[in-house]
């Protein structure tokens, strides 16, 4: 989980960089498209984000392997904590109390949730079966939003598009199975799998819609901003796993999401 945060950090802050150096992104017309395509592939932030965050995704399958993915992301939620940390002395941006007060939020929502980890654990030690599934309303993890601006309206795109990539992702690595990596042969063995698994391969197509619009959101917004904001494919995610991965929620792990869903909720009033 260490280094899945880090890297993603990293990663974020390297592609936001780069966007700086780009400027607002206006138009999504062919001409305009491959001019963005072109700096992406020319600007040496924007390749150290993007290998940095490859290392970031390779780390992220292998969690799948072994975790829930609705144990795994909300965990993963801690990188906006040290998103707005590195945003402030990185890159000098101004970050306001709100979005301190939203980071710290999320940061409660990822310590429930793993606190929930450990007492599940417990319980799995004591009591054959899982927790029966939870049947709470999920109104209280709609956004606090009534309309959406162009920021807004690229994080809903943003949000639906990684979610569906990361359901996809850990419906096929759960397919696969879990990875030993003992010797160079079984990861390679792995690898080959992971790259001819049709989810996985779905999964990625989304990641890439997903990181076209992430680019478009850093050029538009402070990283401090942006990254929490797309907190909202949680909801998404909390539902996915529930309904389609049949992974049981257990009550911790849901106030957790609801704490990281209100962190958002934050960012979304106060911009």
């Amino acid at each position: 989980m260490v280094l899945l945060v880090s890297t993603q950090v990293l990663g974020d802050i390297w592609l936001s960089r780069g966007m700086k150096g780009f400027g607002e992104v206006t138009s999504y017309h062919p001409e305009a498209l491959w001019h963005l395509i072109g700096y992406l592939f020319t600007s040496p932030w924007i390749g150290l984000g993007v290998l940095t965050l490859v290392g970031s995704m390779l780390i992220y399958l292998v969690s799948l392997t072994r975790l829930d993915m609705s144990f795994v992301l909300p965990m993963h939620a801690f990188s906006y904590v040290l998103n707005a940390l590195m945003a402030a002395l990185i890159l000098k941006e101004s970050v306001s109390a709100s979005r301190w007060l939203a980071a710290l939020l999320i940061s409660v929502g990822v310590l429930i949730v793993g606190w929930s980890k450990r007492i599940d654990d417990r319980k799995a030690l004591l009591v054959a079966g899982a927790d029966p599934p939870i049947k709470s309303s999920w109104l209280l993890l709609l956004p606090l939003s009534f309309y959406l601006p162009k920021l807004w309206l690229g994080v809903w795109v943003l949000a639906i598009a990684d979610s569906s990539g990361d359901i996809l992702v850990a419906r096929g690595m759960k397919q696969i199975g879990s990875f030993s990596g003992r010797s160079l042969r079984s990861i390679r063995r792995w690898l080959g799998h992971v790259f001819v698994s049709p989810f996985v391969l779905m999964g990625v197509v989304s990641y890439t819609i997903s990181f076209l619009m992430f680019i478009s959101l850093l050029s538009w917004a402070d990283i401090s901003l942006v990254r929490p904001a797309t907190g909202l494919g949680y909801i998404i995610n909390l539902l996915g796993a529930h309904f389609i991965l049949k992974e049981q929620i257990s009550s911790g792990r849901l106030a957790g999401i609801v704490a990281i869903g209100g962190g958002v909720g934050i960012i979304s009033l106060a911009g």
